[in-house]
């Protein structure tokens, strides 16, 4: 299994390594040569108000199911498993907050889990729905499809929802999961897997936490596209801050992949591909996805080893 997750990673790295070669490196030295400090240090700084926002949508979602956890713990937390998700691949290291919680407010592993990945589940909505759109600026559609698109994604998600969280629906799902796939599908629904306790998780949140933890998935996303459109306009790239929220949506949801460490070369192919079809060089995207890496692990990495300092992985759970 190990020696698989290694190959896994060398995934990200290849990538990355044939980006380099099929670039003009003089030419990709030029454009990250533009960049403007001052504008670098600021997108920095801004991921401390998303990773803020991030962090008290997690503690709403954790007193909505009984955890008591404090926004100083969350934040701690938050960014201690960025550092971890740094050097893990697919963004893994995130799940150790469930190890955390679990050692902090003596709660079983499976019940803080839950909080993760419900806390999770945000956000990859949020940038499932703005990498649809994303998808839609690259194709030739009328003003009728573009909006039936729409429609189609929206009911797909209030269908999902109502399969999963619902007790009708789920039990639709798990008839059907046990006779099509037979042990598998008894596995998967099993009391004590994780599927199951992702739905316990959700059936907890009423209405008004999630509609209060949408909003705020809202603002933290806005501030991290507001970050890279900062990096955009570093870099002097004629990029939106729309088209730049969509590439960074896109380049997120690949990261989700445990192909590699930290999104490198998975991220920077997506943003490549999909801002060269909207006439942006190659050279120039590149220097803009390798730039959110650097900030990335600078913010990241500077913040979250203090504090990893200050609050390392429990190892008593």
């Amino acid at each position: 299994m190990k020696k698989a997750n290694t190959w896994l990673r060398l995934i990200g790295i290849g990538l990355l390594s044939y980006l380099l070669w099929k670039t003009d490196t003089s030419e990709l030295l030029a454009v990250l040569g533009k960049v403007s400090i001052p504008l670098l240090l600021l997108a920095v700084i801004l991921d401390i108000p998303s990773v803020v926002l991030k962090s008290l949508r997690w503690r709403l979602l954790m007193r909505a199911q009984d955890i008591h956890y404090s926004l100083w713990q969350s934040i701690l937390t938050y960014y201690s498993t960025i550092f971890l998700g740094l050097f893990t691949p697919g963004r893994l290291g995130e799940f150790a907050k469930a190890i955390y919680v679990s050692a902090d407010s003596d709660v079983p592993i499976g019940k803080a889990l839950s909080s993760v990945l419900v806390d999770r589940l945000f956000d990859l909505l949020l940038l499932v729905v703005v990498g649809c759109f994303a998808l839609l600026t690259t194709t030739m559609l009328n003003t009728w499809q573009i909006w039936l698109s729409i429609a189609l994604i929206a009911t797909g998600l209030v269908l999902a929802w109502w399969l999963f969280v619902t007790d009708k629906g789920f039990g639709w799902v798990s008839q059907l999961a046990s006779r099509l796939l037979g042990r598998i599908g008894r596995k998967l629904l099993a009391p004590e897997s994780w599927l199951i306790e992702i739905r316990l998780g959700l059936k907890q949140l009423p209405s008004q936490t999630l509609l209060v933890a949408s909003i705020i998935t809202t603002l933290a996303y806005l501030v991290l596209f507001c970050q890279c459109y900062v990096l955009a306009v570093s870099l002097q790239l004629p990029l939106s801050y729309l088209i730049t929220s969509y590439a960074v949506a896109l380049g997120s949801l690949i990261t989700l992949l445990p192909i590699s460490i930290s999104g490198i070369g998975t991220r920077d192919a997506v943003i490549i591909a999909y801002l060269g079809s909207l006439g942006i060089t190659a050279e120039g995207a590149f220097g803009f996805s390798l730039l959110i890496t650097l900030m990335f692990y600078t913010s990241g990495g500077l913040i979250g080893v203090v504090a990893w300092w200050l609050k390392p992985l429990p190892t008593n759970v």
